[in-house]
């Protein structure tokens, strides 16, 4: 409620003629507050004013218990403390609402002079993404006061669906392994009922051992990972905090929102208190970004993740009839084609059609990966789907490819194999460029051009493979000119022949020793 000040001046720019839209820009005050006190007589204010005073607000209850919150740890926040008294007194909603609640706890802080200093960070806004496209994982650890009074460290799993924004959280007490790394992808696929398309990582030693230009070398333990599972990763470049900002922003809710200031006793029932947590708060209010509950976006969203077995973690196999994908990327059905992404074909590759509501969802038999989505066609001879575009290149990288075909003269392999690098290293294609160039400046034209076809010839697409090429190459060349060196004769040599003498000076030579 404001205060007599600002009511005055809400009725004096009554009083000069102006409008109430007029009057809320003029003092800075939202539209509806000028419309609660535009006709408003003073004796009314006055009796408004000393109700709100004398009245009790529902929050005060629990005053006690947020006092002693906000003395213990000043930087909480009031939607933690909204959840620890759900939590402390067992009860899943109370009687007022978390906004309310927010304004109580600021007035705590002014009356007993606890203030709060929120750090910030700088992101930038990304693209929602389909359903069941994109999960984000990452990694946190955060140090807690255990019953005995010691300190102990636990580490941090969480990973969300980008479109949902729905969570899933796993506690270690021990730095994570490759092994308890995959462990926890089981606990989060299972939890989620299956996995999305897409996964983005950060370039940490547990996952990937290097990461040049595009060319990704992964741990033994989750390349054996992937090789079953054959999901898509995107992982993040260095410095690029807003690649994964949805599981940056679910990390640091973990940490300060569920695990701060908790008292740890085992990572079990830490892990089970987290579950709880989840689903009453984590994945139950209303996000801030989305405005819509995590809870209810995934009940549709979870019809879009790719099924995965339960107890093996294999692909599923739906059971349908399978069909052909034909080389112009099309499945025909029932005498229409209906589109596929460019290069899904490849010989033998065959794919279910599933049908449900009119709508006809193409996907990879070992995988049930979705490729495309189309309305069931009920005519004939008709091709379904809007051909897509799938190079979307600068100007900057037109002008690298131009360089680089000109200094390799125009051969009639190098389009194609750019081409080819481009569609294996989309998102690495200016990196992957980049060292080619480098091998123009370093190298032999003819020596690269050679190195072209052999890669074309076996399928090698990729600059690192390109380069290994080169070097390979090169050494072979210097082999051989090195063994045509020591194999010649010098030229003062060439045509004579060696000297040839008679047995009889020898036998001559003998009787005179005689």
């Amino acid at each position: 409620m404001v205060d007599w000040i600002m009511y005055g001046k809400v009725q004096e720019k009554k009083r000069k003629g102006l409008n109430k839209s007029q009057a809320s820009r003029d003092l800075g005050v939202d539209y509806k507050t000028i419309l609660k006190y535009w006709d408003m007589t003073p004796d009314e204010y006055a009796a408004t004013k000393a109700a709100a005073s004398s009245r009790t607000k529902k929050a005060e209850r629990y005053e006690p218990f947020v006092l002693e919150c906000l003395k213990e740890y000043p930087d909480i926040s009031a939607a933690q403390i909204y959840d620890w008294i759900k939590e402390k007194y067992k009860v899943e909603t109370l009687g007022f609402q978390e906004r309310a609640f927010r304004n109580y706890v600021k007035s705590i802080r002014e009356e007993y002079d606890i203030p709060k200093v929120i750090p910030q960070r700088q992101y930038e806004a990304v693209d929602e993404l389909p359903p069941g496209f994109q999960g984000q994982v990452d990694m946190g650890e955060i140090i807690l006061k255990t019953a005995t009074g010691r300190h102990k460290k636990i580490y941090c799993f969480a990973m969300v669906l980008s479109h949902s924004r729905y969570k899933f959280a796993y506690w270690t007490d021990r730095p994570f392994t490759t092994e308890s790394f995959v462990d926890a992808h089981i606990k989060a696929f299972t939890y989620f009922g299956g996995r999305p398309k897409e996964l983005v990582y950060d370039q940490d030693k547990i996952l990937a051992v290097s990461e040049n230009a595009g060319d990704i070398i992964y741990t033994e333990g989750f390349q054996n990972y992937l090789n079953v599972m054959k999901y898509e990763i995107f992982l993040c470049h260095g410095a690029d905090p807003e690649s994964k900002g949805k599981v940056e922003n679910v990390v640091k809710y973990l940490k300060h929102g569920f695990a701060k200031h908790r008292t740890f006793t085992d990572i079990d029932s830490f892990n089970a208190d987290c579950m709880a947590w989840l689903r009453r708060t984590g994945n139950a209010k209303v996000h801030e970004t989305t405005k819509k509950i995590p809870a209810e976006v995934f009940k549709v969203e979870r019809e879009y993740l790719i099924p995965v077995s339960e107890y093996s973690f294999a692909p599923a196999v739906n059971e349908n009839i399978p069909h052909q994908v034909r080389k112009d990327n099309t499945v025909l059905y029932r005498g229409n084609r209906y589109r596929v992404p460019k290069g899904t074909y490849k010989p033998g590759r065959k794919v279910y059609l599933i049908i449900n509501d009119e709508i006809i969802s193409i996907t990879d038999i070992e995988t049930g990966e979705i490729y495309a989505k189309h309305t069931l066609c009920h005519e004939k001879g008709r091709i379904i789907g809007t051909k897509r575009e799938d190079r979307d290149k600068s100007k900057t990288i037109l002008e690298q490819e131009m360089i680089i075909r000109q200094n390799l003269s125009n051969d009639e392999l190098i389009l194609p194999f750019l081409n080819q690098v481009h569609r294996n290293r989309g998102r690495y294609y200016r990196d992957q460029l980049g060292v080619i160039r480098n091998l123009i400046k370093n190298w032999d034209n003819d020596l690269i051009i050679e190195c072209i076809h052999y890669c074309t010839e076996r399928e090698m697409f990729s600059a690192g493979e390109l380069k290994s090429t080169v070097i390979y190459f090169d050494t072979l060349r210097n082999e051989k000119e090195i063994r045509k060196f020591n194999n010649a004769l010098p030229s003062k040599y060439l045509g004579n022949k060696p000297q040839v003498r008679d047995l009889k000076v020898y036998e001559d030579a003998m009787e005179g020793v005689l």
